[in-house]
Parts: C-alpha cells; sequence; structure tokens
C-alpha cells in the first residue's frame, strides 16, 4: 500500500499517495485537518491505524484515486471502473 501520513489528530495530517499498479510513478500529496483523534491504541490498534485513512477516503475518491484490496492504491489513469451492480 502505498498511502503514507504525516502529523497526529486531532489535527492537520499530510497525506502521501503513489500509485500501486505496476511501473506507473504518479503520486500527489493532500493535507486534511481531522478534528477527531480517533479510538486510542490501547482500546483500539487497527482503528488507531486506520484511523486517518477512513477520514481520508471520500478525498480520496474525489480525487479520482481508488483502492482495490489486495493491490493497492491507483491513480485516475489506472483507476478500474466499478462494476455494474446486481439488480
Amino acid at each position: 500500500m502505498s498511502l503514507t501520513t504525516a502529523g497526529k489528530t486531532p489535527g492537520p495530517v499530510r497525506f502521501y499517495l503513489a500509485c500501486d499498479h505496476h511501473g506507473c510513478t504518479t503520486h500527489t500529496t493532500f493535507d486534511l485537518v481531522i478534528p477527531d483523534p480517533g479510538p486510542s491504541r490501547d482500546d483500539d490498534l487497527w482503528g488507531h491505524l486506520l484511523h486517518h485513512t477512513y477520514t481520508a477516503t471520500p478525498h480520496i475518491e474525489e480525487l479520482g484515486w481508488s483502492y482495490i484490496h489486495g493491490n493497492g492504491y491507483t491513480c485516475p489513469t489506472h483507476r478500474v471502473p466499478a462494476l455494474p451492480s446486481a439488480s
């Protein structure tokens, strides 16, 4: 996965995002102010570690990036369209 952060919540957090598509060198950086500190490390380790990502997901999608489980983040150029729903 190529999403890393710098900063501590609550407060400003800088996100570094790189495309995980083979051979792609696209990357972006953005800042978000996250007012919620999230769960403590002692209460919920995974929630603590992933709090930044959960908060940034809507912004990442607005930028045209997507996350594919098992493959990582893809830039708008390599984004795979969503499959149609089976209704």
